[in-house]
């Protein structure tokens, strides 16, 4: 197997397109204040993760992650709630250096939302 198949580009992003469900943006019936301190929750309840800051007016929380090896990824998660009263919620993961992330940040947005999945159920 070559190198290129395991050297994943450098940030993932939940998008509507994702061919994988898992991977869409989720959408709630909790309002967004709620949705926003339960992914604070999660975020600090994960070894290796660190809530950075969280900017109520754009809906965004940051985070970061570190692990073995390399200056870890920043995380990004996304928080609206629309006037129909759903409220979405969007995550980017991006290493903070380098090229590749061998698969990194994709495994940073599938362990928050399995995590988040487990204390609020998305419609």
């Amino acid at each position: 197997m070559s190198l290129k198949v395991w050297l994943t580009k450098n940030v993932y992003v939940t998008s509507p397109r994702d061919p994988d469900p898992f991977f869409r943006p989720r959408k709630y019936s909790q309002p967004k204040d709620e949705v926003i301190q339960l992914v604070k929750e999660t975020i600090e309840s994960l070894s290796g993760w660190k809530h950075e800051e969280h900017k109520a007016i754009q809906g965004r929380v940051r985070a970061s992650h570190r692990w073995f090896i390399g200056l870890g990824e920043e995380i990004n998660v996304y928080v609206v709630q629309g006037v129909d009263g759903v409220t979405t919620l969007e995550m980017t993961s991006q290493s903070k250096a380098g090229k590749g992330d061998w698969g990194q940040n994709k495994r940073n947005v599938t362990q928050l939302l399995t995590s988040l999945d487990q204390k609020i159920k998305p419609l």
